[in-house]
């Protein structure tokens, strides 16, 4: 049907959001965006670029899935690239 299909490519489409990152521990990372809403992004290994970027930082995250602020996040961080 449609509907799964567009929620099957919403699931796989690459997205990005820029925002300042709050905490970053060994699975999961918080980053806030422009609006005050904080998002966050939880992995199993580190995405590309987490390691070069710290608290404070301004941040480009690259991920595929949905975020939220009340869910959890369901899909996969693929990039985080420091601005």
């Amino acid at each position: 049907s449609y509907k799964l299909a567009d929620k099957i490519y919403r699931t796989y489409e690459e997205k990005t959001i820029t925002g300042t990152i709050d905490e970053i521990k060994d699975f999961m990372f918080v980053i806030t965006d422009e609006s005050g809403a904080a998002y966050e992004f939880s992995f199993e290994t580190a995405p590309e670029g987490l390691e070069n970027v710290a608290g404070g930082d301004t941040v480009k995250v690259t991920y595929t899935g949905e975020i939220s602020e009340v869910d959890p996040f369901n899909g996969t961080v693929i990039s985080v690239e420091k601005q």
